[in-house]
């Protein structure tokens, strides 16, 4: 390739090449560093070449902005018509001295492509280096030669640019609305205006970089429009819809001229923003398209009425649940036929009419005869039309029938515990069953049956409706659970059969039901709990609800209700089972009490007899005493008698008081003593007054052993105190105390006289009644006592007292 002949034009042509815009520099950066990629080089420039130098526009991997022309590979380059290459530069002469090979940076390898114009003047070219010799693939030189193009020809399009920018600056100047330039070939933007670049939010560095087709959503909309401009046919402003470079959507009304600008077809397009009023109208069609789908698909019926409640307008909804079209309703009374009755009609009528903002539940008749649960609303709109919303209903009815269900079974439920628990009476408790389950289902006939210990049975309780069969008190001949059948009631298993012909049911079970007209039942067994530990369960008998009038088809909640009242019934009959054994028992008990009560009251009896005995026996001796001390002359034998009979009369008058008290067995000490005081105080002839008694005795009950013994003791400590406590007829006085304290027992016997004399051991002396008081305390009573001598003589005993079992441990000892 030749330079140019006129020198002055080609230098002149590459000073307009120097004055690129800098979008156009960041295009070149962009390619050489995509001529480096492809190429796989450190280095890659875009060179162009005057007199005197080859400098670089564009590069990347070196520092240096030009060479001298005579170094520079690009002056061999720009006189080839393809590419230029150099393997190894040391090895070719012509390059091998050059500075930038053997110094720095030290080329080994060069691929230049010129940069031919549409002149056919060479500008400069794209150039590939690397530090190491090499060689480029096929693949790599067209690369590199279609990235030549593109720098050629952005270079031409930056240099028409600036000869055709005075003339569009004058027509974008006289037109204020948004507008462009583009060209025809390749649809860029050659130009564009500010209101342009505001509208479409394009800064103006970036403008040049944007192609047409993505501005238009629809391009073949702009290349219709070409069509017809180039045709001279001049198009009506058509709305199109254009894309901002944030992504939003710009709608304009556009206006095309076609123009002819440096050789170049270009076309003018003024643009009229209308973006508001699409977005209305797209605002308005998507309610419109909302509000129909709505309608088309919400689970709401809805009905456009008139006043005179003629229907206007019927969703699909409405058709599909009622059956009917919008056709029907305009052509027949389809009222008529949804509500038959005529008041009812009338009400459903008044109801859309007055248009409260109420729901209301109305029974609708279908085509097919069936009934539908609905509830409506209706409103009253501006233009007098009424809007008629209504819903199926079905499922909340059926809901609430089984809610009622339910508390109508929780309801028996609570009856017959509440039965169970008022009444004991098994035979009342299943009779009140068996007629609340037949109200509560609304079945023929509910028995409980019991079965025998060789599997036969019978009919406890029956509620039966007039004009079937009782079976309540019939002989019932059934050979089927005697003979093994049912066993599966015994593991717990509820039967439903719906119609006992088609449940393939033994014929003697089949018989026995044709006998009670039977087409339907339910069966649930009855099951008691026995053992504790184990706890198995023992098949008592069956419930059964009997539907005689024809086959049924049982629901679960039924059966479930049968379950639940079957362990009600199981609780009565435990609870009647044990009732009736603990009746037995207090019967038992009872006349066991009548015979024990008889026998103690022999007993009692009997000891009083006994008492009595023993006192007038005691009497006798004392009596014979008497008898005997009137034909002695010795005072001291006469005393000893009195004493004994003193001693006998303690005793005497304690068997007296024993078959006289009312709780034989147990003594009233305190009555005991007072009487054994006064009886000793009138034996040794006291003149009253002279010697007084006080006593201080609790109301202690004791046995005869400890009362004897307590008596006894008592008789000698008061008559020592009457005949040695007080001489020469001294006035005196003698304390009695008796208390329990703690289950024991302490005595105190006191008087005021002139005490035991100093030198007296009385535990040790030939004394026999203080030798009694001393054995009787410790051993017979088992306890101790203590004698004080200070201003008279006390005598402090203290025993414990025989309780039940100290006395029943005594005995088996």
């Amino acid at each position: 390739m030749q330079l140019s002949n006129n020198e002055n034009q080609w230098l002149q042509i590459l000073q307009d090449y120097q004055n690129i815009n800098p979008q156009s520099e960041e295009i070149f950066n962009d390619l050489v560093q995509l001529a480096a990629d492809f190429c796989e080089t450190p280095v890659a420039v875009i060179s162009l070449i005057d007199s005197e130098r080859e400098w670089f526009k564009a590069k990347i991997g070196i520092t240096i902005s030009e060479v001298p022309l005579n170094f520079a590979f690009g002056r061999y380059t720009i006189l080839e018509s393809e590419i230029f290459i150099i393997p190894d530069t040391l090895q070719d002469q012509r390059f091998a001295a050059y500075p930038i090979v053997i110094s720095n940076p030290y080329f080994r390898f060069y691929a230049g492509i010129p940069l031919i114009n549409s002149r056919g003047l060479a500008l400069g070219c794209l150039s590939v280096m690397d530090f190491v010799p090499r060689e480029l693939a096929i693949k790599e030189i067209k690369a590199l030669q279609g990235l030549a193009t593109l720098v050629t020809r952005h270079l031409e399009l930056n240099l028409q640019k600036k000869a055709d920018n005075i003339i569009i600056r004058d027509i974008i100047q006289a037109i204020p609305l948004p507008l462009i330039i583009l060209r025809v070939s390749d649809g860029l933007i050659l130009y564009a205006n500010p209101e342009f670049m505001q509208t479409f939010q394009i800064d103006a560095e970036k403008l040049y970089n944007i192609h047409i087709s993505n501005l238009y959503d629809e391009i073949y909309e702009l290349n219709s429009l070409i069509v017809n401009l180039f045709n001279n046919n001049y198009p009506p402003n058509q709305e199109i819809l254009f894309h901002k470079k944030n992504g939003s959507s710009l709608w304009v009304i556009t206006s095309l001229q076609y123009l002819k600008i440096n050789n170049e077809n270009v076309i003018l397009i003024v643009f009229y923003d209308i973006t508001n009023r699409k977005n209305s109208e797209t605002k308005l069609q998507e309610q419109n398209e909302f509000l129909q789908s709505i309608f088309k698909n919400i689970p709401l019926m809805i009905a456009l009425n008139d006043i005179n409640g003629k229907v206007q307008w019927v969703n699909h909804y409405l058709e599909k649940t009622l059956g009917w079209t919008l056709e029907d309703f305009q052509t027949h009374d389809i009222f008529a036929k949804l509500y038959p009755r005529t008041e009812y009609r009338q009400c459903v009528i008044d109801l859309m009419k007055f248009a409260q903002p109420v729901w209301n539940d109305l029974k609708c008749h279908l085509q097919d005869g069936s009934i539908l649960d609905t509830s409506w609303t209706n409103v009253y709109l501006p233009n007098g039309q009424i809007l008629g919303i209504g819903k199926d209903i079905t499922a909340r009815k059926q809901s609430e029938q089984a809610l009622n269900a339910q508390i109508e079974r929780e309801k028996l439920m609570r009856t017959i515990a509440q039965r169970i628990r008022q009444s004991l009476n098994l035979e009342d408790i299943l009779n009140a069953t068996v007629k609340e389950v037949q109200d509560l289902l609304q079945v023929d006939r509910v028995i409980v049956y019991k079965f025998d210990r060789d599997m036969s049975g019978k009919i406890m309780a029956e509620s039966v409706t007039p004009g079937w069969t009782i079976s309540l008190g019939s002989e019932i001949k059934d050979t089927c659970f005697t003979s093994g059948a049912g066993l599966e009631y015994h593991q717990g298993r509820r039967r439903a059969i719906s119609n006992i012909y088609t449940a393939e049911l033994s014929e003697c079970h089949l018989n026995l039901l044709a006998q009670f007209q039977v087409k339907a039942n339910l069966i649930v067994p009855i099951l008691l709990k026995t053992g504790e530990e184990n706890c198995v369960a023992c098949l008592w008998g069956l419930l059964i609800a009997h539907q005689c009038s024809a086959p049924r088809e049982w629901e679960e909640n039924q059966l479930d209700l049968l379950e639940q009242l079957t362990v009600q019934i199981a609780i009565a009959i435990q609870q009647s089972s044990i009732f009736e054994q603990s009746q037995i028992e207090l019967t038992q008990r009872q006349q066991a009490e009548v015979e024990l009560r008889s026998a103690l009251a022999e007993k009692e009896v009997l000891l009083k007899e006994i008492h009595h005995r023993v006192k007038n026996n005691l009497q006798i001796v004392s009596s014979l005493l008497q008898l005997q001390a009137q034909t002695l002359q010795s005072p001291e034998i006469i005393r000893a008698i009195q004493e004994s009979q003193n001693r006998i009369e303690s005793i005497s008058l304690i068997h007296k008081n024993l078959y006289t008290s009312p709780n034989i067995g147990q003594l009233d000490i305190a009555e005991y003593i007072n009487n054994l005081a006064s009886g000793l105080l009138m034996s040794y002839q006291i003149v009253p007054g002279h010697i007084s008694l006080q006593t201080n005795i609790d109301a202690v009950n004791l046995n005869v052993d400890e009362a004897i013994a307590c008596g006894l003791v008592v008789n000698e400590l008061i008559s020592n105190a009457i005949k040695h406590a007080f001489p020469n007829k001294q006035k005196g006085m003698i304390n009695i105390s008796l208390h329990n304290i703690n289950n024991y027992i302490q005595l105190v016997v006191q008087d005021n006289g002139i005490g035991l004399p100093n030198d007296l051991d009385w535990k040790n002396n030939n004394s026999l009644g203080l030798s009694l008081v001393y054995d009787l305390v410790t051993e017979q009573l088992e306890g101790n006592i203590i004698v004080e001598r200070n201003h008279g003589t006390l005598f402090h005993i203290q025993f414990p007292q025989l309780t039940l079992h100290k006395l029943i441990a005594n005995g088996a000892s």
